[in-house]
């Protein structure tokens, strides 16, 4: 570099001599750069937020939604990081410029594709389609990232993608880093920089060049990285030109008020970049969904050694479905001849009959796992407890429109039904002896589940979350003696509607998992008989 900064030194003195003895002046001769612009910028480039043409800017579904501004999708309001280091041992920089053109040097013509309407010296630059555009630098309201949201807001620690800012801009949208530090006190402005005239079809008329002043200036020297980072915003972008490639010209000045040769300090380099369409890519996840209603849990109550030699079933996962019968301690040709989803309700030492002075119970579940990112809700319908002569139990109210349900209370006649899920949110079922946790995810052995809400949700042990009870069905865990912690309640239009029992409507719900019970009380003098009924549990996903 000191031989080029002495030959132009060298070159210079020539021309002035050979301007004297011609007796011409030296004004009649191309003006040179300082030698201060030979000082290249070193390691340098540029860095497209996309590289899709302006035009293109909607996601695989013609919308926005997955196409925000600085987006890999959109093209229309990208963002341009600039990485490079100085050649000056040391200088007080208090400006930069970007100016965007055809060329790597000489005239500038700003990169686009719209081409002009009409003939020298009235032509006019037609606007952006559906298949073209002009490089653009669109500047409603240009703010610099502050420290502050650089390292908090919008930094690792941040709640979202390390240095991302929020694309309303209210966090700023461009940063000037000096050796990874926040450089503050920088103003943005951009203009059209282009030699030609729209009019003479020899510019497009658009802003293509970017200023970035600082009145204070900031001291860097040879060597250090510097970054400079402009984030496609909502109001302040810069758009992609339709087609092909495109240079930035980059020079950093010592004043902040003359950007231009006699300020310069290093610079007369470009960066290059090219536009490409983006690839688009189409495939389907089709509908899934497994519902499983039955009367035995092997996750929720205690796997013996011996599970697979009395019930002839294979091994059983802990999100497998639930299983029909509850006779696990059978052989397997008694199992296999145990009737499907029946529940007997009363004392077992007494042909399952009910007492009026006795509250008794028992339990089914269901399980549901479906990929509707809309969530789902479960329903129960049937009809209170019946017997042949159409005498009924009285169905349980919800605490007198209260919502909470009702608590059991002998020698009432009463039938009701909730979840049983424990104390603990979601709890539903056990944690299986070598469960791998998910990150996140914490084991509470007060509860026997797994707590949190980890990164992994597509794996956990059973339970009800994100599954909310409905009320008056989310409190059927606890005691169930007279007057006991216990609530229940059933809908007597069941029969004829469907009553949801438990719901969510944001998330895809995988393993949820509920434990249902049912209790039942008798009057002295509800009429004597086989009583019986149907309980029918419907999942509908919402996609």
């Amino acid at each position: 570099m000191h031989r080029l900064r002495n030959l132009a030194r060298r070159i210079a003195s020539l021309f002035a001599a050979l301007g004297l003895l011609g007796g011409i002046g030296f004004s009649a001769l191309p003006m040179f750069a300082s030698a201060d612009a030979l000082n290249p910028l070193l390691e340098r480039s540029l860095t497209l937020s996309s590289s899709s043409p302006g035009w293109s800017y909607l996601d695989g579904f013609g919308s926005t939604l997955n196409a925000p501004p600085n987006s890999g999708a959109n093209g229309k309001q990208t963002g341009n990081t600039f990485a490079f280091k100085t050649f000056t041992a040391s200088a007080l920089i208090k400006g930069f410029s970007f100016q965007y053109c055809t060329s790597a040097a000489g005239t500038c013509l700003a990169p686009g594709n719209n081409g002009w309407a009409g003939l020298s010296p009235s032509a006019t630059r037609n606007a952006d389609s559906v298949s073209t555009t002009d490089l653009n630098v669109v500047t409603s309201s240009p703010t610099e990232i502050s420290n502050t949201n650089w390292t908090n807001t919008i930094g690792p620690v941040g709640s979202r993608a390390s240095h991302i800012p929020l694309a309303d801009g209210t966090e700023g949208n461009f940063v000037v880093l000096v050796n990874g530090t926040v450089s503050a006190g920088w103003t943005m402005t951009a203009v059209n920089n282009e030699t030609g005239t729209p009019g003479t079809a020899d510019a497009t008329g658009k802003n293509n060049y970017i200023k970035l002043v600082n009145g204070s200036g900031q001291t860097i020297t040879a060597g250090q990285p510097v970054q400079i980072i402009f984030f496609g915003t909502t109001a302040n972008y810069l758009t992609n030109p339709g087609a092909g490639a495109f240079f930035a010209r980059i020079n950093d000045y010592n004043d902040a008020a003359t950007l231009d040769n006699t300020t310069v300090v290093d610079g007369g380099v470009t960066v290059a970049n090219v536009i490409n369409q983006s690839i688009s890519i189409q495939t389907k996840v089709l509908e899934t969904m497994s519902f499983s209603v039955g009367v035995h849990d092997p996750n929720a109550d205690a796997i013996t050694p011996d599970f697979t030699t009395n019930t002839g079933i294979a091994t059983h996962g802990q999100c497998d479905a639930i299983l029909t019968r509850d006779n696990p301690g059978a052989t397997p040709a008694i199992y296999s001849a145990t009737p499907q989803n029946v529940l007997k309700l009363g004392n077992p030492s007494a042909d399952y009959t009910l007492e009026p002075g006795t509250t008794w119970g028992v339990n089914s579940y269901w399980r549901l796992s479906s990929n509707s990112s809309g969530g789902a809700t479960v329903y129960y319908t049937g009809s209170t407890l019946t017997d042949a002569g159409n005498d009924q139990i009285s169905p349980l109210t919800d605490g007198n429109g209260s919502g909470t349900g009702t608590a059991s209370q002998t020698g009432t006649e009463q039938f009701g039904l909730g979840i049983d899920h424990g104390a603990a949110p979601g709890t539903v079922g056990g944690i299986v002896v070598g469960d791998v946790f998910p990150v996140g995810d914490t084991y509470d052995s007060a509860f026997n589940t797994l707590v949190g809400t980890g990164p992994d949700e597509k794996y956990h042990a059973p339970r009800l979350y994100p599954l909310v009870a409905t009320s008056p069905y989310g409190s059927a865990n606890g005691t169930i003696t007279s007057g006991g912690t216990a609530k229940f309640s059933f809908n007597a239009n069941a029969g004829t509607i469907a009553v949801p029992v438990a719901s969510e409507s944001a998330s895809v719900v995988n393993c949820v998992t509920a434990k249902m019970r049912y209790i039942a009380n008798i009057a002295a003098t509800t009429p004597a008989g086989v009583y019986t009924t149907k309980i029918n549990y419907v999942a509908a996903p919402q996609y």
